[in-house]
């Protein structure tokens, strides 16, 4: 082993007990399980029946500890993910304690965690059916008083030709009395 790699090894405060194979690749390989789950799977030693050093125990119990905070409708993967994360922090293109071959997810999206940008991008969405329903009615009614104001401008047509009529009717009757 390399000066380097020995160095690198003792710095390192998480261990690992999956040897080579990636965590990625046991990910895949239990699908059913959360990231939570799948931390204490690789830092879990079988045969001394305990994590393989206190921070990976620390860390797993602050997990557990935050779900346990979340109502139990909450207690999805996703929270789990979001749970994930944070405890283990994000540091450029990997999560502290899981190396290189894991890249988490972007917990944040312009500076918002993804459940609030998710919940924004569903609001968004009911806001545009809500505006788009709105723009249609809006023309509905627009199209209505259009009609409405055609047929008025109809009306007036119709009753000052009317009106001209009896005033003529009027006029010429009155020329008639006054003629004996």
């Amino acid at each position: 082993m390399s000066e380097q790699n020995r160095d690198n090894r003792r710095k390192q405060k998480v261990n690992y007990t999956s040897g080579r194979t990636s965590f990625v690749v046991l990910m895949e390989q239990k699908k059913d399980k959360n990231l939570i789950s799948s931390y204490k799977d690789v830092h879990w030693s079988m045969k001394k029946g305990r994590f393989i050093t206190p921070t990976t125990e620390e860390n797993y119990n602050e997990m557990i500890a935050m779900m346990d905070a979340k109502e139990p409708e909450n207690h999805t993967d996703d929270a789990a993910a979001a749970i994930f994360r944070e405890v283990l922090d994000h540091r450029s293109g990997y999560s502290k304690g899981l190396g290189h071959s894991f890249i988490p997810e972007s917990s944040k999206v312009s500076g918002i965690p993804n459940e609030e940008y998710e919940r924004l991008v569903g609001e968004n969405e009911q806001n545009k059916k809500n505006a788009e329903y709105f723009q249609n009615r809006f023309e509905e009614f627009q199209n209505g008083f259009m009609a409405m104001r055609d047929h008025m401008q109809d009306y007036e047509q119709h009753l000052n030709l009317r009106l001209s009529e009896i005033g003529s009717e009027l006029e010429s009757q009155r020329e008639t009395q006054g003629d004996p």
